[in-house]
């Protein structure tokens, strides 16, 4: 699936936002005259994504979820928001294929009434027939973070799989697994609460690989609640790879995805096809920085040195 980003500002400044750098110094949003050259491009993909900054607020995001609403070549429209301005669009919201991936924060981050219009802004769309449509996702970026209210809301409307990140620190320096380990209480406690509530917690970007694990926190981690064979994987760090996602910019220039944005950015005039913009990436990035051990342990690997475990995201390894 490949991504449009619409515009880099944000309606909101989350503490743990690594695109921060990104919403900061983004100008022009994306140019609605470029809409059907970018369209046919993505659209072999049969998939699209709409991103930000808060996607919500480009002034005609309402234009193209209507275009795309009716552009059969796309089987599914992906949504990626705060959820804070749901009820303006709601009208625009109302089809089929589109999934809407609704990043809650809790109240200490973006503030009580906030919160609470995220969550009458969810009942608004179960209410119009869109629940099997909305996902649940959250980041979890502090130790010690708190769950509760992610959890309340999950089991008020029923969600039973819910989407989850590790973020990815603004400062990489001290190295993705000394991360990992830092942030793994957290990470368990957070498992251990989708446990007690029977919801599968699905991992989004930044895969923790395996080794990161005790046996016994890998043996716990095999009996959370999945819906299939792969998200298991992931949650168990089996398979740690991805592949370049493709975002493109308000400027027609491509990034392999978000968290590579400030790498190699170049149009998507130079490309037939976004297959030949995605092969590109994986050649100038994925295959040159896969080679780099995110620890020595790496090296003797047989995951790492058959390309089953990138270690961590890859933008850790420039």
């Amino acid at each position: 699936m490949a991504n449009i980003v619409l515009l880099g500002r944000c309606n909101l400044k989350c503490p743990y936002c690594f695109a921060e750098d990104f919403t900061s110094s983004q100008g022009a949003d994306f140019d609605m005259s470029a809409l059907p050259r970018v369209l046919d491009f993505i659209a072999p993909d049969g998939e699209i994504g709409l991103i930000g900054g808060e996607p919500l607020i480009y002034k005609s995001i309402d234009t193209v979820l209507d275009i795309l609403r009716d552009d059969m070549r796309f089987r599914r429209v992906t949504l990626f928001t705060n959820g804070v301005f749901i009820d303006k669009h709601i009208d625009s919201l109302l089809f089929p294929k589109l999934s809407i991936l609704i990043n809650l924060n809790s109240s200490e981050d973006i503030g009580k009434a906030t919160f609470d219009k995220i969550d009458s802004n969810i009942e608004m769309l179960c209410q119009r027939g869109m629940a099997q449509n909305v996902t649940l996702g959250i980041n979890i970026y502090k130790e010690n973070q708190s769950f509760d209210e992610f959890v309340s809301i999950a089991n008020k409307y029923g969600f039973k799989r819910v989407r989850f990140s590790v973020s990815i620190p603004q400062d990489k320096s001290c190295g993705a697994i000394p991360y990992f380990e830092k942030m793994k209480p957290t990470l368990m406690s957070f498992y251990r609460k989708m446990k007690e509530n029977g919801i599968a917690p699905c991992p989004d970007c930044n895969i923790i690989p395996e080794c990161v694990y005790t046996d016994e926190e890998l043996a716990f981690i095999d009996t959370l609640p999945c819906f299939s064979q792969r998200e298991e994987a992931l949650l168990l760090g089996k398979s740690s790879v991805c592949s370049p996602i493709i975002d493109i910019y308000p400027d027609l220039c491509a990034a392999r995805c978000f968290g590579c944005y400030d790498d190699i950015r170049i149009s998507i005039a130079d490309f037939k096809t976004i297959s030949d913009l995605r092969n590109y990436f994986f050649m100038w990035i994925d295959s040159v920085r896969v080679h780099n051990p995110v620890k020595d342990a790496c090296r003797d690997c047989y995951k790492f040195n058959t390309f089953a475990c990138y270690g961590a995201c890859i933008c850790y390894k420039k």
